[in-house]
């Protein structure tokens, strides 16, 4: 995302951002280096760890639904799978 252009995003829609908004993951990162408080270098590796945090936590958060089914990205027949499941 960083290097697809996630900064001059920030940067056009950071005024208009509400405190919601602000805090969202790389959001709440890259606006504390547009900001000053953080240098790019640091943002980007806080952002790097504040994904993984979310990754994780919504791992365990689907792990607990009956609901969810696994199906692995890379199975080659993914695909029926999913349709199956729908």
């Amino acid at each position: 995302m960083w290097a697809r252009g996630l900064v001059d995003e920030v940067r056009d829609l950071w005024p208009r951002m509400g405190r919601t908004a602000r805090s969202a993951v790389n959001y709440r990162q890259v606006g504390e280096y547009l900001e000053g408080r953080a240098t790019e270098e640091e943002a980007y590796e806080e952002a790097l760890r504040a994904t993984r945090r979310l990754a994780r936590k919504q791992r365990t958060w689907f792990r607990r639904d009956p609901r969810v089914r696994w199906i692995p990205w890379d199975e080659a027949a993914a695909a029926e799978r999913i349709l199956e499941a729908l």
